[in-house]
């Protein structure tokens, strides 16, 4: 687990923005923390769940798993990169290869697991354990109906 301002550090010096010499400014860290939160609130509508906390300030804890702090910062670097205007020429093969493939990682160990409703032939019989409902009292199930866990 790292703080917002570590994370949103490393994104601005994968674009250039950032470096040693010249650190980012108090807008730019404003800049990536709003982007990071909204990055974390997509990832979470499209059932990726790692458990982050939405920052309130640049220096609060995200909460991160360990194994997904590189996806995270390239993947913000990404969307970092169309508000600076040096971050524009930065942004490299090498660097959208590399959020891409952390991303398709994160997803598949994060990802909500989908398990589809078993569908059934019209030959399964009911009860014994398989119900249709209360409403309806058949001997077979309809074809094509599935099974109420």
């Amino acid at each position: 687990m790292s703080d917002g301002t570590s994370i949103i550090k490393d994104a601005l010096a994968d674009i250039g923005v950032s470096s040693v010499v010249s650190p980012p400014s108090p807008q730019a860290i404003e800049t990536g923390r709003k982007k990071l939160n909204s990055m974390m609130e997509l990832w979470l509508s499209r059932d990726i769940r790692l458990g982050t906390t939405p920052l309130e300030a640049a220096g609060d804890e995200l909460n991160e798993p360990d194994d997904a702090r590189e996806a995270i910062v390239s993947n913000l670097a990404l969307r970092l990169a169309p508000a600076f205007s040096n971050g524009k020429q930065i942004v490299t093969a090498e660097l959208k290869n590399t959020a891409r493939d952390d991303f398709a990682q994160i997803k598949s160990l994060y990802g909500a697991l989908i398990i589809p409703d078993k569908v059934v032939s019209s030959t399964l019989p009911t009860g014994a354990g398989n119900k249709i409902g209360f409403t309806r009292r058949r001997t077979f199930f309809p074809k094509g109906s599935t099974l109420d866990n």
